[in-house]
């Protein structure tokens, strides 16, 4: 079934033909800098589609799982975040990702997962860009001050699956906030340079860069690293390390 989110009409329709027993909902502007530059797109995108997608589900008992950011927080912090932080969003893209997290919350069968770094298959993202440069004999700018904790999809998805179990056991307690990301933390360059570790390759092809030399139009927190305290407590488990979901990504045909 395809559905235009923008749409409140038609995503109203497509729910209820579809008597959905969970939505997880990730769809989202996530160009940090289209964002910045194009306010009233990632208003429409990330805060008017989630709403509308909550609007239809005002009947229902389906769970809501509403997939955010980490960059809902400034980095002032630096240590990881834990559920209880307060979100201090410093882009338009954080703050309309916040907005959306605030209408989940207010859902009462809603589930709010923060990711940090995502990396896996099918869609372009930070490890596959370091992995094409070095197959490509090229260099890359690469953070050296922004620290995150990398997470990979599938991983992502695993836990996200329970959360959506979890919940159809009927938990009580109304919505709540879950970080889901792989285990640990590191700069954006420690990434590269593992990437390119693990697949033979020289440092060099990873070039050091600071956030502000690249000028670009959002800004982004210097820290963002998760604790998934909630985790646990909820699937029984944290995810494995990230470097430990890296190697099994780079270990995946292509």
């Amino acid at each position: 079934m395809v559905c235009d989110l923008l749409d409140a009409a038609a995503t109203a329709r497509a729910i209820d033909e579809a008597q959905p027993e969970a939505v997880i909902h990730s769809q989202a502007l996530s160009d940090v800098d289209r964002c910045e530059l194009e306010p009233d797109v990632a208003q429409r995108m990330n805060v008017e589609a989630t709403a509308h997608v909550i609007r239809a589900l005002a009947t229902s008992a389906a769970t809501f799982v509403y997939v955010s950011t980490d960059y809902v927080f400034d980095g002032a912090k630096r240590s990881p975040y834990v559920e209880a932080d307060q979100p201090n969003p410093l882009s338009v893209y954080a703050r309309s990702k916040w907005e959306g997290e605030q209408a989940a919350l207010a859902y009462p069968s809603g589930i709010v997962v923060r990711p940090s770094t995502l990396f896996g298959p099918v869609r372009m993202n930070f490890c596959d860009a370091v992995v094409q440069a070095a197959k490509q004999g090229r260099t890359i700018e690469v953070f050296s001050d922004q620290t995150t904790s990398p997470t990979y999809t599938e991983d992502c998805a695993e836990a996200i699956e329970a959360l959506v179990r979890w919940k159809a056991g009927g938990p009580t307690g109304g919505a709540r906030i879950v970080h889901v990301a792989n285990t640990g933390a590191c700069s954006r360059l420690t990434l590269a340079y593992r990437i390119l570790e693990l697949l033979g390759a020289s440092r060099e092809v990873a070039r050091p860069v600071r956030m502000a030399d690249q000028r670009r139009p959002a800004p982004r927190p210097p820290y963002s690293a998760l604790e998934t305290t909630e985790l646990p407590t909820v699937i029984g488990r944290r995810l494995r390390s990230w470097d430990d979901a890296l190697q099994a990504y780079l270990r995946q045909p292509r």
